[in-house]
């Protein structure tokens, strides 16, 4: 339903004050209240923010950390009404804004695209889970796995060592990250550049895994089949324990 133009005026006129401050009129609104109503939503910003950020919050000084929520704050019209969602903007607004230069942060939009992405998949809907049984995982079968998931590349291993510490150490990581299906709990998992190639050719659900074998032999240079074999069943059964490979998916 389509709002009328004077409410709809009054609402952005309203957020606009709360952004910037500056002096607005408003019907049936005291005006010494409004910087009240401007402290009480920009508390709940700040409060989304190191909620949703708390390796961020915890490791970037003070002064920076509420500079670049204030910014975003008075400068960003967000588009998404859902509170939980508003995050994700800040990530883009820093990332837009160039704030890893600006304030020597290199790491920064790693870590905030991370830290984002444990509140995203915790809110996200249920998707549906393939058939499967829990046969032994054999080379002509293929893979089941969580559909909750997401393979992500990082500059910066965040995941793994404090910001002071993982600046310092700029390559390529792979993690993979998905959400349990019964607890709801999101978990990471670093992941080889073999690894990573064998999970992404695994969810395709194109070839089985002899197949897949034969291609990590081949790419990787590997000429012990039986070592590969022994290393990717053990990595596949500890995924399995954790909640992202299912078993074996059904014909």
């Amino acid at each position: 339903m389509l709002l009328k133009t004077e409410t709809y005026n009054q609402q952005s006129n309203f957020a606009q004050y709360c952004r910037d401050g500056k002096e607005v009129a408003l019907n049936g609104i005291i005006a010494e209240r409004l910087p009240h109503y401007r402290r009480l939503i920009f508390n709940i910003v700040k409060d989304a923010m190191e909620t949703t950020f708390p390796i961020a919050f915890k490791y970037i000084e003070s002064e920076i950390w509420y500079e670049m929520i204030y910014n975003f704050f008075s400068r960003h019209k967000c588009s998404d009404p859902h509170v939980w969602r508003m995050p994700k903007e800040f990530v883009d607004f820093c990332k837009t804004e160039n704030y890893l230069t600006k304030y020597n942060l290199p790491y920064l939009n790693n870590l905030l695209y991370f830290e984002w992405l444990e509140a995203e998949f915790y809110m996200m809907e249920d998707l549906q889970y393939p058939l499967y049984n829990n046969s032994n995982f054999q080379l002509k079968e293929k893979i089941a796995v969580n559909p909750e998931h997401k393979i992500i590349k990082l500059e910066y291993p965040v995941h793994m060592d404090e910001p002071s510490v993982a600046v310092s150490k700029k390559g390529d990581y792979f993690l993979l990250i998905f959400r349990e299906k019964d607890t709801g709990k999101v978990q990471f998992v670093n992941l080889s550049v073999l690894f990573t190639f064998l999970i992404e050719n695994i969810v395709l659900a194109e070839k089985n895994l002899e197949e897949i074998f034969n291609d990590i032999l081949y790419i990787f240079g590997i000429n012990d089949l039986e070592m590969l074999r022994s290393k990717v069943f053990k990595f596949l059964e500890d995924l399995k324990i954790r909640g992202f490979v299912l078993g074996v998916l059904d014909n």
